[in-house]
């Protein structure tokens, strides 16, 4: 079974995954409210900390700020915690 790539939990854990779900989730929370720009676009967009998945939209914009968690760099533990 696939599972659904707009899962917010899975895709922290593709950015962090030497984390559990849980610390996952909180750090890439982080990350998202630290990119000041990106964090107001997806709350225009109605996106809030407790939504479980992004729209097809909110997952662009996120992807297309941060990259795809492939190509994205190492550098996420120098952001805020």
């Amino acid at each position: 079974m696939e599972t659904n790539k707009y899962d917010v939990t899975a895709l922290a854990c593709r950015y962090f995954p030497a984390s559990s779900k849980r610390n996952a989730r909180r750090r890439f929370f982080n990350v998202l409210r630290a990119e000041k720009e990106l964090w107001m676009r997806l709350t225009a967009l109605h996106f809030g900390t407790y939504r479980r998945n992004f729209t097809p939209r909110q997952y662009e914009l996120v992807i297309d700020t941060l990259g795809a968690p492939e190509e994205a760099e190492d550098s996420f533990g120098e952001w805020p915690r």
